[in-house]
């Protein structure tokens, strides 16, 4: 592939724009380099999703705060890398993390959906991040202990071709952190930071399941 044939795919920092619909989601965190599949059914996110395709396929993911149109302060740019519409009417899609954003403020569409004002000055260094070192075998068991408690299936094998970005990442967005959670990983400053808020809660949530289960 020509460089030319490459950069029609990338996504640079000029490349986002000030202003992104916007998909809340709860309790979902994307992240940089995350890939996270989505089941589209809404008519306003379809309508969004329409939107997006006929840009440059760019959306942000967001948790709410509440119900009442509240929205975190930081989310994640994502790009739509492939799709499908379903008998059913539905849209199914891909999007790539590309890079967190600051939300300035929001607007709702006459379709329904919010576009907000964004700013990504504080996480260009999201686009171009360098594989970590880190203890793989560690963060691995500590997962492990952790999808154990919560009773859900952690594939190891699949991780075994992965990078130490995709690990991290990847685990991340698996794992069944609440809403607080997800926001104080995706809100660290940079990856060495967002390395020790998911150990921070890792550790937390393990020793407070087995602490209790020790007092019986």
């Amino acid at each position: 592939m020509n460089e030319n044939t490459k950069k029609l795919f990338e996504v640079g920092a000029s490349d986002i724009p000030n202003q992104l619909p916007i998909f809340p989601l709860d309790n979902v965190l994307l992240l940089p380099f995350g890939k996270l599949p989505l089941n589209i059914f809404e008519e306003r996110y379809i309508n969004m999703i329409f939107d997006v395709l006929q840009n440059k396929r760019l959306v942000g993911i967001v948790q709410p705060k509440n119900n009442n149109g509240d929205f975190f302060k930081v989310g994640c740019v994502g790009k739509i890398t492939s799709y499908i519409e379903t008998p059913d009417h539905r849209m199914v899609l891909n999007l790539d993390g590309v890079c967190r954003f600051n939300l300035l403020d929001s607007q709702l569409t006459t379709k329904g959906y919010h576009k907000a004002n964004i700013s990504i000055d504080n996480f260009i260094h999201d686009i171009d991040l360098i594989e970590p070192m880190i203890d793989r075998e560690n963060l691995i068991k500590k997962y492990t202990n952790f999808f154990k408690i919560k009773k859900y299936e952690l594939d190891l094998d699949v991780l075994e071709e992965t990078s130490n970005l995709q690990l991290i990442t990847t685990l991340t967005m698996l794992a069944p952190f609440n809403k607080i959670d997800n926001q104080a990983i995706l809100e660290a400053k940079n990856l060495s930071e967002r390395l020790k808020v998911i150990n921070s809660i890792l550790d937390l949530n393990t020793f407070k399941i087995v602490g209790s289960t020790s007092k019986h």
